[in-house]
């Protein structure tokens, strides 16, 4: 699985952010054009009706439809828990038809003997997301949020939508985070780290009701420990040995691996907890001029999205700081072109995260450090390392 980076800017600062907010079926839509929101404002609501589920109670029970008919313990139009008895055989060889789900008992065909339960109705809302203002309707599905924000752009993330105060809890970017500054302070906040974080950490904010973590970076054996993967390692990668990770990071050079959920796992993450890595996997301080970006906003609140998709639709996980509405605010568009001079973020696994300056752009494709031809790019990294890697493995820097 390929990495490749979204040509538009890691940092975007002073744009006009525009975010859709819909539902995945038809509802009511409760904001109104031009109407202020925050982020915990409901846009819209629905009501979904599950499929009935369909129960051959005569093959369970053994016997005619019509036989099955005198035998129902069930009501029709009555509700019935997972497990409760819809029919009965007694006597010799005594069988009971259980229901497989809860729901209400809507139906039995006496000519089939076939019983449909139907599951309770779901009720479903989409967020604001983002404090800002409606600028567009769509009818019966949802509303465009539209605010002035800084956006910046992390390389993986675990989670999904979530908004809290972000709270500042390390004095530099190269700072790690420690499990005894974690405490009540940040219930309900996000905190920002710089280096790396470890599992126990995370734990630790989860504990204390914190909703999410911003860091440099995470070992990808921690990261396994921290989602749940690390005792299913030995099954998932055959290819590492000591099963210390559960993914693979590519045959070569050039792609890594998000970890796979194994079948049946359940994860400890919370569904509402949201972790954000900016630099890459390892031990690699946050860049510094994200760092002090996110620093200078230390008690605001701001939004975040862990989603991060390398196939089907590439995601990257975002992080959102609505601003002030100002006088002039830029468009979100293509990032900053590659040339001579431009800061890059080096993605291929064995430099992930790293920051180097372009030095050379060999016109056609070249051998690249490992050993694809491709188009690439000259780079230096600090200490003048140079390398010569794939243009898809890079990723300009505003």
């Amino acid at each position: 699985m390929t990495y490749y980076p979204l040509p538009q800017p890691t940092i975007a600062n002073n744009i006009l952010l525009r975010r859709e907010r819909r539902l995945r079926v038809p509802g009511e839509v409760l904001v109104r054009a031009g109407q202020r929101v925050e982020p915990s404002d409901v846009v819209a609501q629905s009501t979904i009706t599950p499929d009935p589920m369909q129960v051959n109670i005569a093959a369970e029970l053994g016997l005619s439809p019509a036989a099955t008919s005198k035998r129902l313990r069930a009501t029709v139009g009555h509700p019935v828990e997972q497990g409760a008895a819809l029919a009965q055989r007694s006597g010799i060889g005594s069988r009971v038809a259980r229901a497989p789900i809860a729901g209400v008992f809507s139906g039995f065909d006496p000519a089939t003997g076939i019983g449909l339960i139907t599951p309770p109705s779901e009720h479903v809302s989409v967020h604001a997301y983002l404090k800002g203002i409606v600028t567009d309707l769509i009818p019966y599905y949802g509303a465009i949020i539209e605010t002035p924000a800084i956006l910046i752009r992390g390389i993986f993330g675990v989670g999904g939508e979530q908004h809290g105060v972000l709270k500042v809890t390390v004095s530099s970017h190269d700072e790690a985070l420690q499990e005894e500054v974690i405490d009540a302070r940040l219930t309900y906040g996000l905190a920002l780290a710089g280096g790396e974080v470890t599992a126990a950490v995370l734990q630790q904010a989860i504990k204390v009701g914190a909703r999410g973590v911003i860091a440099g970076s995470m070992r990808s054996s921690e990261l396994a420990k921290f989602i749940g993967h690390d005792s299913h390692a030995h099954n998932v990668n055959q290819a590492n040995p000591h099963g210390t990770s559960p993914w693979r990071l590519g045959a070569s050079s050039t792609n890594w691996d998000f970890p796979p959920t194994p079948p049946g796992a359940i994860s400890p993450v919370p569904p509402d907890f949201v972790l954000i890595i900016t630099e890459g996997f390892g031990s690699v301080p946050m860049s510094s001029r994200t760092f002090e970006m996110l620093a200078a906003y230390d008690g605001q609140q701001i939004a975040l999205n862990g989603a991060t998709r390398l196939r089907g639709g590439l995601a990257r996980p975002e992080i959102i700081i609505p601003m002030a509405r100002t006088t002039q605010v830029n468009w979100l568009g293509e990032g900053p072109q590659l040339t001579v001079g431009t800061a890059v973020r080096l993605l291929a696994p064995d430099y992930l995260g790293q920051v180097a300056t372009i030095t050379g752009l060999p016109v056609g494709p070249r051998a690249a450090q490992s050993g694809v031809v491709a188009p690439v790019a000259d780079v230096t990294l600090p200490g003048d390392r140079r390398l010569r890697v794939p243009l898809v493995d890079l990723e300009a820097l505003e």
